[in-house]
């Protein structure tokens, strides 16, 4: 356990390093996630990747529970920005997007399907997947650990967006998530319940992000 979290561990920081750190565009930063989720993890835990990435062995009751539990979310997370945009500054979002990161209108739409599909299957294959899978034996650390640091992951990215109260209710509810996720895909299962999920819930942000780059 301690060897392949210390990697997957060094791995976030990283890649935390190279969102806040370097002024790279969004192309580059995708290409270190790649690398350092997805293509190390494929070399060093190649037994455990076969176990979680056969979909084809998914039990389909999961698969019915991660599809209603995606639309929740996307209910949730549709009735939390109804709620809470006045407390979110949508220019400086979009300022820091186009400025620091380089997404801009014209290339949302592009982005948008990467982030959907691309994206949210590289953080699935690493934080429940790849993470997780280190702490066989230790069920209660497995559950706990991968989804906080899923969330801890996310701060480098939400930090110049959201003051300080709802960074925290951000972080909160992707800790909360990350949990729910892992219960989805059960303890031996694959990664498909919570890449649905996760891509229900990406759906709904993209839709909103939409909203405050057109809008």
């Amino acid at each position: 356990m301690k060897r392949g979290l210390f990697i997957a561990l060094a791995g976030i920081v990283v890649l935390l390093w190279v969102e806040q750190g370097l002024a790279v565009s969004y192309g580059w930063k995708t290409v270190a996630k790649m690398l350092l989720f997805l293509v190390i993890p494929l070399l060093i835990f190649r037994g455990e990747v076969r176990r979680f990435m056969a979909f084809g062995r998914t039990d389909q009751r999961r698969i019915r529970i991660a599809l209603w539990t995606g639309a929740g979310v996307m209910a949730v997370l549709f009735t939390a920005y109804f709620l809470l945009s006045s407390l979110i500054d949508a220019e400086a979002l979009t300022e820091d997007l186009a400025g620091r990161v380089g997404v801009t209108g014209t290339i949302y739409p592009f982005i948008a399907l990467y982030i959907l599909f691309g994206n949210s299957l590289l953080e699935e294959f690493f934080f429940r997947g790849v993470l997780p899978a280190q702490f066989r034996g230790h069920p209660r650390l497995g559950l706990t650990v991968p989804p906080l640091l899923f969330a801890v992951y996310h701060i480098a990215i939400f930090l110049p967006w959201f003051d300080l109260p709802i960074l925290l209710l951000a972080v909160a509810g992707l800790w909360a998530g990350g949990v729910v996720f892992q219960l989805v895909n059960g303890r031996d299962g694959t990664i498909l319940p919570s890449w649905i999920i996760h891509m229900a819930a990406d759906l709904a942000i993209l839709v909103i992000g939409a909203f405050m780059i057109y809008g």
